[in-house]
Formats: C-alpha cells, structure tokens, sequence
C-alpha cells in the first residue's frame, strides 16, 4: 500500500483552476436515465470472482453535464446468505488505495458473518479494473525510497514526463477522476440496486470514500465502518509525510525489542546497535544484491523497505528478525512458512491471453493513483520538495521516506481537476464506526482520530498494534478465525444488531513473547 495508495491543506497551494463548488448534490432528475438503466447481472466470468454476480451500470463522465459522455462502472455482488427475513439491505465496500480494484472486495466482506445479512456490493471505481480505464499508456513514476540528490532531479523529470504522456493520452478524461465522483457513481449504482439507503464498509483510502459519499449523500447512508482511517485534514500531502514519521516511529519500536533479543538474533544489543547492522547490510546490497533461491532480489531499496514493512507487524516480528539475521550474517535465507492449500481456491484460465487480461482487471491500470492525488492542494515551489526530499531521506532511514515527500504529478499536468476535494461533514443520523491501530504507519492513529472527531463518531483502538486494516475474510488464521476478534466483534455488533458504538480499544495481537491483556 505504500506505493499503490497513500498514500492537503497547505499555504501556497498549487493554482489549480477548479470549476465552481458542484458539491451540492446533483438533482435525481438529472440522472433519470442512469437510475433507471436495465442492468443485467451474470455470473461473474473473472477466475477471482467465482461465486459472484457481475454488472457494468453506465454512468456520467462529468456529473455537472451528466447528458454528456458517459463511461462504465464494474459492479459484483454477494447476495446475502441467509434467510431473507434476516437481510437487512445491501453493504457497499472499498478496499483502500487509491487505485485498488473493488469488486473482489464483495468476497473479502461477503465471507464474514456479514454476508449472511447483506447484499455485499464490489465496485470497480472509475478508472481501473472492469470500469473505463484512465490509461497514461506509459509506466507511472518509479518511487526510489532513499534518492541521492541527483536521483531527486531525476524523479522531477520522470514526473514531468508523465504528466506529459497522460495530457497527450488522457487529458480531457482525468480531471473527472476523482473520489467526489467515484462517490457519485456509487449512489447511481445504489439507485440502480433499487435501494433507498446503504451500509458501507472502506478500508484505508476506502474510509474518506465513505465519508465523502456520506457527505454528498447523507440521506443515502446509514452505518458506516471506516477501518484504518485517513486523516481528512491531510489530503494528500500531509498523510503521506506523516507515514514516514510513523514508520519511523515502528522501526524504534521494532529495533528496541530486537535489542532485547540479542541472544537470539544476534543484530545488536542496543537500538542504535541493531541500526547499525541494518545500514551497513542496506550499504552491502546496494553494491552486491542478493538473489533469493525463489527469485527475489534482496537490493538496498527493498531492504530498507522490507525493514519498516516488517517494523509495523508486530505479531510476526520474530518471523521477520531471521530473515533480517540472514540478511545480516549473509548466511541462508529461512523457507518461507508454507501455507495450507485451498482446494476451493479457482485458478486462472489456461489460455494464456484470458488469464493477462482478467488479471489486468484485477490489478490495474495504475494511474488512477496519481490521478487522486491532484483533487487536493500542494505547495507550488519545487524548492520546497527538494528540501523536504533531502530531510527526509535522512531523517528516516527505513520505509518510503523520500518518496512520501515528493512532487505531486500535477504539479506538471496542464489539466487540472474540476473541483476541490470535498469538506467533510456528517449529515446523516448515525454515528460511524472509526478504526485505528495505534502504531498503523499506513494511516497514522492520529489521522483516524482526526476523522473520528471530524464525524463526530467514537473510536474503536487497536492498542500497541501496527498492522494496516483489521476487518475481512483475510484477516484471519489458518482456521478462518479472526485475527482480530475483539475488532469482528465490534463490527459485526454495529453492522448487524444496530448496536451504538463506542470509544473503546482493543489489543488482540501481542508481540511475540507476550500474553494478550
């Protein structure tokens, strides 16, 4: 997620020319055609969809001329599980980015206790996977972690001239790429569905597109669960600075209990020690990588991210200290644990060009990314980001670091959004159900508190805990338990008996070595 998503209101913002507020909600008669639109639901033909229903629901290209072009949606659904008397509607999902594909998240949700109750809605935003491509037709920007001060100039023109390539390829297209819009394309399908109001489960960035939507749509949304929130008073700019921070912070956190650990890994006996050993390893790759028995190549760049991809997963802490001891001690890598077979588990087509094209839909394209990033202010001078650059490559050793405080690919674009991100408010009833893991070096604890405050709704804590997203059929053990029961129980309380939220925490997976509360 670091380099897919998340990834501001700052002085000196970038002198976009956006259109007049469109904010307020576009009148239904507007959009007759699209609400009322056949749509035709099949089985889904993509291999990861099995046992899904698909759709692809038109909507407008530019909701403030919605007679204009109009582009497509991809939509899956689950229907619900049980008995009908127990539905309680449809449950919309987003699993985060920007830029990562939905409709599989029908499953992900669908599989839990949820899917007995709900309709669980997928949906493909506008711009990627089974919905119209925004496609630059180049390779979006390479986002080196620790750039020299040369590689920094280098990254300011392969910006440049990707912002060039998706003017010349995309240009009329992209400003209407946005997350108030993919929020709009949410409620036409909602109309489609037949259904007065939704339920609603997003994860990461998928938390400010549930906001959004509630914001545009309050009378359209009822119960809302924003796990691993974004923090709206950051967007974009300040929620990526504050990751480096937070990783950082994840790595002391990390390097502290290796530390204590010296007997056992032998990485150092002091925090500044373990560090030492780290950098001099991130120094030895960059000259001589190292290729894994399974192809993996260990260079400086990944090392230093795989050290703040690790420093947050606390629960797997011990497994990851002998990958690094390896790393270190240049003796060989440990096997990587195996995990049990799904014999359920559908696999791609045979023919070669299906399976390309349906994991093409799966995975991208991925300049929908970039093109979110440009719906928000950003500083102006370039100085500025060379500066920023500069610090934090060298304030913060481990993680994305440098990458997080670069230019935004707008800063070069000719065409520019056609509204400003949205001011978040909560007009609907009930309160929404805010997650945050305490250490989440994704989306930063003190961000989903701000989201927390900004809809006035309580926050469920994930004490002394790193991870990124703590709900879904994935989050569970080989056994299909939650790994966070405390968490599934507060969700499924709110979600399915209408229980009122509250301010509490949970702390359901301690360091290795150590006893759950």
């Amino acid at each position: 997620m670091v380099t897919t998503g998340l990834a501001l209101s700052l002085t000196g913002a970038l002198p976009v020319s956006f259109a007049e507020d469109r904010h307020e909600p576009i009148k239904d008669r507007a959009l007759v055609a699209f609400h009322d639109q056949d749509v035709e639901w099949e089985e889904c033909e993509d291999f990861y969809l099995t046992g899904l229903d698909c759709a692809t629901v038109e909507v407008p290209l530019d909701y403030g001329a919605p007679e204009g072009e109009r582009i497509d949606v991809g939509v899956s659904r689950r229907p619900a599980q049980g008995d009908e008397k127990e539905r309680q509607g449809v449950l919309f999902t987003n699993p985060g980015g920007p830029g990562a594909t939905g409709r599989i998240t029908a499953d992900e949700i669908g599989s839990t206790p949820l899917g007995q109750a709900y309709d669980v809605i997928g949906m493909d935003p506008r711009g990627l996977g089974a919905s119209t491509w925004l496609d630059c037709e180049v390779d979006p920007p390479v986002l080196d972690t620790h750039p020299t001060d040369e590689e920094i100039e280098q990254i300011f023109d392969q910006r440049r001239q990707y912002a060039e390539s998706c003017d010349e390829a995309e240009s009329d297209q992209r400003p209407h790429f946005t997350t108030a819009n993919t929020a709009r394309d949410m409620d036409v399908v909602r109309a489609v569905l037949g259904e007065e109001r939704i339920d609603y489960i997003g994860a990461s960035y998928g938390t400010y597109l549930g906001a959004v939507y509630g914001t545009l749509f309050p009378e359209r949304l009822d119960r809302a669960v924003l796990d691993s929130a974004v923090d709206p008073d950051g967007v974009w700019r300040e929620n990526f600075l504050a990751q480096a921070r937070a990783t950082t912070d994840n790595v002391e956190r990390y390097t502290d209990w290796l530390a204590d650990r010296d007997d056992e890994f032998g990485l150092g006996a002091t925090r500044e020690e373990v560090v030492r050993s780290f950098e001099q390893t991130s120094e030895r790759l960059r000259e001589e990588p190292r290729e894994a028995e399974n192809g993996m190549i260990y260079d400086e760049d990944y090392f230093r991210s795989l050290v703040g991809i690790s420093a947050d997963d606390q629960g797997a802490w011990d497994e990851s200290a002998l990958v690094f001891e390896a790393l270190v001690e240049e003796t060989p890598l440990p096997e990587a644990p195996e995990t049990p077979g799904d014999p359920d588990m559908p696999m791609p087509p045979e023919d070669p060009e299906e399976a390309e094209e349906q994991l093409e839909r799966l995975d991208g394209p991925p300049h929908l990314l970039w093109a979110i990033h440009c719906e928000a202010e950003w500083p102006t001078d370039p100085d500025q980001y060379r500066a920023d650059m500069r610090e934090f490559r060298d304030a913060h050793a481990f993680g994305p670091a440098a990458t997080q405080a670069g230019p935004p690919v707008c800063m070069f674009a000719e065409e520019q959004p056609t509204e400003p991100a949205v001011d978040l408010t909560r007009e609907w009833e009930t309160p929404a159900l805010v997650i945050a893991g305490e250490f989440d070096s994704k989306t930063p604890y003190q961000g989903a508190a701000n989201m927390a405050d900004r809809l006035d709704s309580p926050l469920l804590t994930v004490v002394d805990d790193g991870r990124h997203v703590f709900y879904g059929s994935s989050v569970s053990d080989p056994e299909g338990e939650p790994l966070y029961p405390c968490v599934a129980e507060m969700v499924e309380a709110y979600l399915l008996d209408g229980q009122d939220p509250q301010d509490t925490s949970c702390h359901d997976r301690p360091r290795p070595g150590e006893d759950t509360p």
